[in-house]
């Protein structure tokens, strides 16, 4: 691997561990800090429905335009939007002013989204390190988790001081991000594409048509998109709740940050394990069914436990399920799809999750609310445990 090579890995990686340790600052008492705003489980939630619509909406848009003016200007718009999402989050305290913070934050992320990750392989097949973005990829998930965890742990201290406190190092961070981004990022040989917002629109209108057209016809693409769909309803009780569950099982919330580091481990774990799950199981689709199973009834089973050790245990077995179900969900869709329409179908399957998250999140939000958390998690769980049997049986 040649100096040049080399310096880009580590400018990449850099810049990864600054906006995760950013990101990672508010992970583990996002939900307290609304509850203190004074908004109830409904509000919250609704709050990332606002997140799910806009990445839908954006994706293609904020795609087209790193095509146009170039992944750095991509990436640095990215960085500061995230940062004033984070200190708009840090002043405000009013659910429309929650929700301006997270489409803000939504519309960030589909900046960075793709177009970092294309930079830094562009810029090793120029430099001529193909072998480099296998290595790229596999520290940056590394790096990554790694950040997160620490991040997190740190964030959580921080809240204890001042609620705000992580959301405006957070937001210092990722506005640090966007500086370095403009020395670091170079792309010498970039070429501009025409810009068309009519031929976006219409791109977007493709992209789920012919996916569409794909998926009725290919009963595994029909099998991954249900169970994605299926398990982005399901997790959001989970998701957007667990602060408020262990919260309540425990002396101080300073301790959700060695939670949230637990949940990262956890799936990890999962991930690392999963190709010698797909072997054992010999499956792919039954593996998925079974990770399924296993997932909602962690979930169903931490609902029932009154105590924190018991609801904790299963809580992290349900991460750890959750941990394989990407990377065996990918490789089955992968292997089963044609080049040429990749791409697109990714795309549907994205889509599909941002739809079963923003029905989750309604679902869940207004269970939790108005009946209690316990029983939303009941629900979500018996949603898996059920869609997945059905699929099993449909298989059959």
């Amino acid at each position: 691997m040649n100096h040049e090579a080399r310096q880009t890995i580590r400018h990449y990686l850099i810049l990864k561990s600054v906006s995760a340790f950013g990101m990672g600052l508010i992970a583990a008492t996002y939900v307290v800090f609304l509850r203190a705003k004074g908004l109830d489980l409904l509000e919250i939630n609704m709050v990332n429905f606002f997140f799910f619509s806009t990445l839908f909406v954006c994706e293609i848009p904020t795609g087209a335009f790193a095509d146009v003016f170039g992944r750095k200007a991509s990436y640095v718009i990215s960085c500061v939007l995230f940062s004033a999402g984070m200190f708009l989050y840090a002043i405000t305290d009013t659910f429309w002013g929650f929700v301006l913070a997270e489409v803000i934050s939504a519309v960030g992320a589909t900046f960075a989204s793709g177009a970092f990750q294309a930079w830094v392989i562009d810029r090793l097949k120029q430099q001529g390190c193909d072998e480099g973005v296998n290595i790229v990829f596999t520290r940056d998930q590394q790096l990554f988790s790694a950040v997160s965890i620490f991040s997190s742990v740190i964030g959580a201290y921080a809240a204890s001081v001042h609620p705000s406190l992580p959301w405006i190092v957070g937001g210092s961070t990722s506005f640090l991000a966007g500086i370095l981004a403009v020395f670091y990022m170079k792309e010498d040989g970039f070429v501009r594409k025409t810009f068309s917002v009519a031929k976006n629109v219409r791109a977007m209108a493709e992209t789920v048509s012919a996916s569409v057209r794909y998926a009725r016809g290919n009963r595994v693409v029909r099998f991954v998109l249900l169970t994605g769909f299926a398990q982005f309803v399901a997790v959001q009780a989970p998701n957007m709740q667990w602060q408020i569950f262990f919260g309540n099982l425990l002396p101080s919330n300073t301790y959700l940050g060695f939670i949230f580091a637990g949940i990262s481990i956890a799936t990890i774990l999962g991930a690392t394990a999963s190709p010698w799950f797909i072997r054992k199981i010999g499956c792919a689709e039954k593996s998925l069914n079974l990770v399924q199973i296993a997932i909602g009834a962690g979930i169903f089973a931490t609902a029932l436990c009154g105590s924190f050790w018991p609801a904790i245990a299963f809580f992290m077995f349900h991460e750890f399920a959750r941990g394989f179900f990407s990377p065996v969900k990918n490789l089955h869709l992968n292997n089963n799809i044609p080049s040429a329409e990749r791409a697109t179908l990714i795309s549907l399957d994205s889509i599909s999750h941002h739809v079963g998250g923003m029905i989750g999140l309604v679902a869940s939000g207004y269970v939790a609310k108005h009946i209690s958390i316990g029983f939303a998690w009941q629900a979500s769980g018996a949603i898996l445990v059920i869609s997945a049997l059905l699929l099993l049986n449909r298989k059959r």
